[in-house]
């Protein structure tokens, strides 16, 4: 285990969390549009899982970041980080992390497009560009380096 302490900056803390954010409304918006109760059970558990299970797995010693962020920083470079940032925010917790991802990139994604192919909807489709942009722009820090 490395020393080195995670040291989150504003940007990545305030950015990555409405992101993050964002990401879970437009998976809500992606099942609302097939049926409401669908859009609330997807968005209270998806939310429970990043915000409360996710950011306290995340946020379990105080002694790892240089200033308290109280997990909040962790799930920025869980999703956003790049680097150390994402690897240690992560942890050995990719598990968890992946089945995040598949609830929010692919199965939106897939409500989506099931809605797309009932009938045709500018909105559902801009939606699904935002949904598969959010997925790609934060698997593609998976693959940069540290900057």
């Amino acid at each position: 285990m490395s020393e080195e302490k995670l040291a989150f900056t504003r940007q990545l803390l305030v950015l990555g969390n409405l992101a993050l954010f964002a990401w879970v409304l437009l998976g809500f918006y992606s099942f609302f549009e097939i049926n409401q109760l669908y859009g609330y059970v997807y968005i209270l558990g998806v939310a429970a899982l990043i915000y409360l299970i996710l950011r306290r797995l995340g946020c379990n010693s105080c002694y790892m970041c240089k200033t308290c962020t109280s997990g909040f920083g962790r799930l920025a470079g869980s999703f956003f980080g790049r680097g150390f940032v994402r690897k240690a925010s992560v942890g050995n917790r990719w598990g968890i992390v992946g089945f995040t991802y598949l609830l929010l990139a692919p199965v939106p994604a897939a409500a989506l497009a099931f809605s797309l192919s009932i009938s045709f909807s500018v909105v559902d489709l801009l939606v699904l560009v935002c949904v598969l942009f959010l997925a790609f722009y934060s698997l593609l820090g998976l693959r940069l380096t540290s900057r």
